[in-house]
């Protein structure tokens, strides 16, 4: 009897870790990408002479997925995780917040506004379920727990700056979840945070999985633009079309983001992306080599009104080996699709948000930047809204057809531990479908 014929549309994490979990379990697997290379958002640039990630990731203790599948592939020994820390940018200060003893002078807040902060991420990271989370607005939830003050000076603005000024609609567990997340990466009471990274990014885990996958028995095929489902007789889904040709299986498991499936399935399927996220957020993303450090911590929260969402130093976990003594510096401005930021000159783009890292950190100079590039995509992330908890799309809609993306992940955020979790649901339940052994 021959294996089930399996075609995986998109070569990110999420369509690597399904192509080797498959191939493990005995299906012929047939990955393809329309780039010329696998990694998807994930994936690692030419940055002038050094290979750094194009867009800043990092692993935290709990991402227990992530750090299994290096261990497994024989990558354990190359995670490393180093002390980080955080700062807020406020009413024009740099005001660092890691540990009680930062907290006790955060200054912009009262003490009883303080009090309530603390009390407020305490109960995030105690409280283990989302259900009574899922259907409540998250700035009402906010003002009930941290008070008008905390929110107006704290929270309003950072949303504002993530979700382009309209937070509105989105619900408690997107903070919940992120303060669930981070509180792993604390050291204890009176410290900051760790974090890490692997050496080569999350590049060298992608290609890592990719090899496993090929030497399990799958193919990789680059440059391989999906133009459409194909469809038999009956209307069920029997392969993909792929530079005019039709390729046959017996389960297509597309990968991509909703709006970008819009233009794989036939009008009659259509349907299927009725209860997918309405909404997605993009990014515009600045990446920077410098040659000194601009600031003490990974990640800046600004409250300020800015051009740009958040500014992470992230030589400050992945080191400066890979980078000939330079620090990386990302400077990104997550936006809408169709932003006028997505379309707007680079240099345009290096100016305006260089302006606003110089009225941040004094010690920053566009003397200092040895090389700059501009890294665009549009489709990042679905926005989630009330009660999304109770209408996640199934992961195989119709007969033949899987849909597994990164809009299923919920409530949980967006990184590489969610969205490799997801693949491995997505690859477990597709194998019971397909007859084949665990």
């Amino acid at each position: 009897m021959s294996s089930s014929r399996v075609g995986i549309v998109g070569g990110g994490i999420l369509g690597v870790v399904l192509a080797y979990r498959l191939a493990q379990r005995g299906a012929e697997v047939t990955l393809l990408e329309r780039a010329p290379s696998i990694g998807g958002l994930a994936a690692s640039l030419d940055f002038d002479g050094h290979v750094v990630d194009r867009f800043y990731h990092v692993i935290v203790p709990s991402d227990t997925r992530m750090i299994a599948t290096a261990e497994e592939l024989g990558l354990g020994d190359q995670l490393n995780f180093s002390p980080t820390g955080v700062g807020f940018f406020i009413d024009g200060e740099l005001h660092p917040l890691n540990g009680v003893r930062d907290f006790l002078k955060f200054n912009p807040l009262t003490p009883v506004q303080r009090a309530r902060l603390a009390w407020f991420i305490a109960q995030c990271q105690v409280r283990s379920g989302y259900d009574k989370l899922d259907g409540i607005p998250l700035e009402a939830w906010l003002r009930r727990h941290c008070g008008d003050g905390v929110t107006e000076r704290i929270w309003r603005p950072l949303l504002d700056s993530r979700f382009e000024g309209r937070p509105d609609g989105l619900p408690a567990t997107y903070l919940w979840a992120r303060t669930r997340r981070m509180s792993s990466a604390r050291q204890g009471a009176g410290r900051g945070e760790v974090m890490g990274a692997l050496v080569g990014g999350h590049q060298r885990l992608i290609d890592a999985l990719a090899a496993a996958a090929v030497d399990a028995g799958a193919t990789l095929e680059v440059g391989a633009p999906v133009e459409g489902l194909v469809l038999d007789e009956s209307g069920t889904v029997a392969g993909v079309r792929v530079g005019g040709e039709d390729r046959r299986f017996d389960l297509t498991i597309a990968t991509l983001q909703p709006p970008a499936l819009r233009f794989l399935l036939p009008p009659e399927l259509h349907h299927l992306l009725a209860p997918y996220p309405k909404r997605y957020l993009g990014v515009v993303c600045l990446v920077l080599k410098v040659r000194e450090s601009v600031t003490p911590f990974y990640s800046v929260n600004i409250c300020d009104p800015t051009p740009i969402t958040t500014v992470v130093e992230t030589s400050h976990v992945v080191g400066t080996d890979h980078t000939d003594g330079l620090r990386l510096l990302y400077v990104p401005r997550y936006c809408d699709p169709d932003a006028p930021e997505q379309t707007e000159d680079d240099e345009s783009i290096y100016r305006r948000f260089t302006d606003f890292m110089s009225h941040m950190f004094p010690r920053f100079s566009r003397d200092d930047v040895v090389a700059w590039t501009v890294q665009r995509a549009k489709l990042v992330e679905p926005v989630h809204e009330l009660g999304a908890g109770h209408h996640i799309p199934p992961l195989f809609p119709a007969p033949g057809l899987g849909l597994i993306s990164n809009a299923q992940i919920y409530p949980w955020l967006l990184n590489g531990n969610s969205v490799m979790t997801m693949a491995e649901e997505g690859a477990a339940v597709a194998a019971a479908r397909l007859g084949l052994a665990d």
